[in-house]
């Protein structure tokens, strides 16, 4: 038996992560291969169906391989798995002594191997050979489609469409979707006045047009059937958060679940992009929404008055929730 390529070997962990995804789970597979070419051990992740959160491809793919060969320590071996791993997986890595890991895909959220943090550079009595990088962009493209089909699922199961704003006449939709909802939610809170202001500054078309073009955000319509009830913007930011500018449904359309079908939707777009949180601001006096901001898991994480021009303020607080 000749031991082959990181790529041969690789590719069996992608079709074991190509499995895992077939069965409703995050697309990892991971193997471990002796240095003679026999594997010793396979695993994909099933975390959902065992209800385990132990069950990670590189925990069941090191367990086999024990079984297999007779004892915990793996020396002599090659674990090889999809996505970079987190801490839990990189410490059973260290324990049981093997000689290399070799992954694909970068885990920016809880990879452990440089990406988040670097549990093998700790200074623990084992220390395996890394190699990154092998097959990372058909790793990449499986975990995008996984998440981009459950991304589907969700907005199917609630009945609603999210559609990403594109042309001057979705732009124009948006902003009258905002001064009809602006008008009908704040006068309680805000001014008239202060709400005119803001839509003018923030929620115009020419607005709207500018944080497209220039501030990178990107703004999602929501649907109902052929029905437009409500939007919502956001805008990924250099420190790995989601910033969730703006979430509005149409009064008529509230409490039927639609907002929380958004934020799933949003987790989505974080995971796929390899952010860890969304955050947002929110008017200290707007209860209704803090208590939904709440429920839905989120959390208070700073507070701040800034002033927006003419002799208005927001004073709002901060709400985090990770993802």
């Amino acid at each position: 038996m000749a031991f082959k390529s990181d790529e041969y070997y690789m590719s069996i962990a992608i079709e074991l992560a190509r499995k895992a995804a077939s069965e409703g789970e995050t697309p990892v597979g991971a193997v471990v291969v002796r240095n003679d070419g026999f594997i010793a051990g396979k695993g994909r992740n099933s975390r959902e169906r065992d209800r385990n959160a132990l069950c990670h491809a590189e925990i069941a793919a090191i367990d086999e391989a024990c079984r297999t060969l007779g004892g915990w320590r793996l020396c002599g071996c090659t674990i090889y798995v999809t996505l970079e791993p987190c801490p839990m997986c990189a410490g059973a890595i260290i324990n049981s002594r093997l000689d290399k890991l070799v992954f694909a895909a970068a885990d920016p959220r809880s990879g452990s191997a440089g990406s988040v943090a670097d549990i093998f550079g700790l200074g623990y009595d084992h220390r395996p050979e890394i190699v990154p990088g092998i097959m990372e962009k058909e790793c990449k493209e499986l975990l995008k489609d996984f998440f981009g089909e459950l991304r589907r699922k969700n907005r199917k199961m609630s009945g609603i469409k999210t559609v990403e704003v594109k042309t001057s006449e979705q732009v124009k939709k948006v902003a009258a979707m905002a001064d009809e909802i602006w008008h009908e939610w704040f006068p309680s809170i805000i001014s008239v006045e202060q709400i005119d202001y803001m839509l003018d500054k923030f929620q115009s078309e020419s607005a709207i047009e500018n944080q497209l073009k220039n501030e990178n955000y990107r703004y999602f319509i929501v649907m109902k059937g052929g029905e437009y009830v409500g939007y919502t913007a956001v805008r990924p930011d250099s420190d790995g958060r989601l910033f969730l500018s703006k979430i509005y449904i149409k009064k008529e359309h509230r409490r039927k679940g639609y907002g929380k079908a958004v934020f799933e939707f949003l987790k989505e777009i974080c995971r796929e992009n390899g952010l860890n949180a969304i955050w947002l601001t929110v008017n200290k006096h707007n209860d209704d929404s803090i208590n939904v901001y709440k429920k839905c898991g989120f959390k208070i994480i700073g507070e701040d008055v800034t002033d927006i021009g003419s002799g208005y303020v927001m004073d709002d607080y901060f709400f985090q929730l990770d993802v």
